[in-house]
């Protein structure tokens, strides 16, 4: 039986999780709830005489949705659940929540998952890479720039709301009835990062999320760029040099060794910048696979940095 996502299924979750990506350390008990909390509590799960067998969650942006992760026990695969799972997912963003895309990352190595995907009818596209530095107190750059980099605290309303009608109208920007302030919430209520505005002549040009926790149960020594969406109007390069330039700073002042940013090869100019002039190095490849028209990453005219994996 497929059900909606509870509270009470989450320490189930975590164990299906850590079994399907052989993990030892589970995702933390406010990833998960965030997660559901995030998306109208949309996500799914197969429970069978009362167990859960399986999960799928689901990540929504306007018209444009996601999923991920997604997880089947070992010892009830190969019985049809992640493709039951995979198509009430369809079937809930496209009647319950009219989305016009749905998008997935997933392992470019592995054949039966790309396989599988493409028998569902989503379609492969481009390489999300997962970038990744090391930082030390020695190797800090500074840039000069026309803009600035502030930390927003969104506990205070006033800032929260400033920040959501700015996102929104950046998601705008991307593609029609596209949105992404759901990725505020891990944020405000769980606690999971901070947020930074990239601004220009006193106005707000970009808008940076970070964890500054991990989604797993351990103690976090990377400062996760999630999400950066940046104003097409400013110089892309100056923008990131000076907001990487502020990430780093505020990882060594809070001890963090690393810093991490997700960059789709749709902007395979800006990967390669963030690489050569940054230092990032590449940790991790996915693929982009996705059902319909909408692609948020060919986007002329605002730059989105972030991966569709959770």
């Amino acid at each position: 039986m497929i059900r909606k996502m509870e509270l009470r299924d989450i320490e189930e979750i975590k164990e299906i999780d850590r079994l399907c990506f052989k993990i030892d350390t589970k995702r933390t008990t406010e990833g998960i709830r965030g997660y559901m909390e995030a998306s109208n509590n949309s996500s799914i799960v197969y429970e069978i005489n009362d167990k859960v067998v399986g999960f799928n969650f689901i990540h929504i942006w306007g018209e444009f949705g996601w999923f991920g992760p997604f997880g089947v026990h070992p010892e009830y695969q190969g019985r049809g659940i992640g493709r039951a799972l995979i198509n009430e997912t369809i079937i809930i963003l496209k009647e319950e929540y009219k989305v016009s895309t749905i998008g997935l990352n997933t392992m470019p190595e592995s054949q039966y998952n790309v396989g599988f995907y493409m028998g569902l009818d989503f379609a492969p596209l481009k390489l999300s890479l997962g970038l990744k530095k090391e930082i030390t107190s020695l190797e800090v750059k500074r840039y000069v720039s026309s803009n600035n980099v502030n930390e927003i605290d969104i506990s205070n309303e006033k800032s929260y709301l400033i920040i959501e009608e700015y996102l929104k109208s950046l998601s705008d920007y991307i593609c029609r009835n596209f949105d992404l302030t759901s990725e505020l919430h891990l944020i405000r209520e769980e606690a999971f990062g901070t947020i930074f505005t990239l601004e220009s002549d006193e106005k707000i040009c970009g808008i940076i999320i970070c964890y500054t926790k991990a989604v797993r149960e351990i103690l976090s020594e990377n400062l996760q760029i999630k999400l950066a969406v940046i104003d097409g109007k400013v110089n892309y390069k100056e923008a990131l040099d000076i907001t990487i330039d502020f990430c780093t700073k505020y990882a060594q002042k809070n001890n963090y060794k690393s810093i991490s940013i997700d960059c789709n090869t749709y902007n395979s100019v800006i990967c390669n910048y963030l690489m050569a002039e940054h230092k990032f190095k590449i940790e991790k490849t996915q693929v982009m696979m996705l059902m319909g028209e909408i692609n948020p990453f060919e986007s002329e005219k605002v730059l989105l940095l972030t991966r569709l994996a959770g």
